[in-house]
C-alpha cells in the first residue's frame, strides 16, 4: 500500500451527502477512500499512519450549499507550510449518482492548494 503524505481536496453540496449531517465528511472520505485508494479511511488517530478530516465551515450545513472538504492521506507526522506545498495534492467535484463520484478537476488546483495551505497537515489535534 502506498503511504506517501498525500491531500485531497473535495468540493460538494452537502446535502447530496447521505447521512447525518455531522458524520458527512466521514461518510465522503470513506466513498473516497474506497472507490480511490482501495482502503477504508483510517481515521484512528492513535495509529502510527492515520487520515485525517478537517471540518470546514458548511459541511453540516442544513441547506443545499457547496463546501470544501479537506483529507489529508498517510499521516505520520507534522508537515511545515512549506512541505505541505510540495506533497501531492488532488482536486475533485463530487456528485451522487447512486454513489458518490468523483470528477478529478486540474483547472480548480492552483486556487484549491491556495486555499488549503492554511490548514495544518494531520488537522489540528488538542490533548489534555
Amino acid at each position: 500500500m502506498d503511504q506517501k503524505p498525500l491531500r485531497v481536496i473535495i468540493r460538494v453540496c452537502v446535502t447530496e451527502i447521505p447521512g447525518e449531517r455531522e458524520n458527512r465528511v466521514y461518510r465522503l472520505g470513506t466513498d473516497f477512500c474506497m472507490q480511490h485508494l482501495n482502503r477504508p479511511l483510517n481515521n484512528n488517530l492513535q495509529a502510527e499512519c492515520h487520515d485525517a478530516v478537517h471540518f470546514l465551515p458548511n459541511f453540516d450545513s442544513e441547506n443545499d450549499v457547496r463546501a470544501w472538504f479537506i483529507y489529508d492521506f498517510n499521516v505520520t507526522g507534522s508537515l511545515e507550510r512549506a512541505q505541505i506545498l510540495e506533497i501531492q495534492h488532488r482536486v475533485y467535484h463530487s456528485t451522487r449518482q447512486g454513489e458518490s463520484i468523483f470528477t478529478p478537476r486540474e483547472r480548480w488546483m492552483v486556487e484549491a492548494r491556495k486555499y488549503c495551505s492554511m490548514y495544518t497537515w494531520g488537522g489540528s489535534y488538542k490533548t489534555e
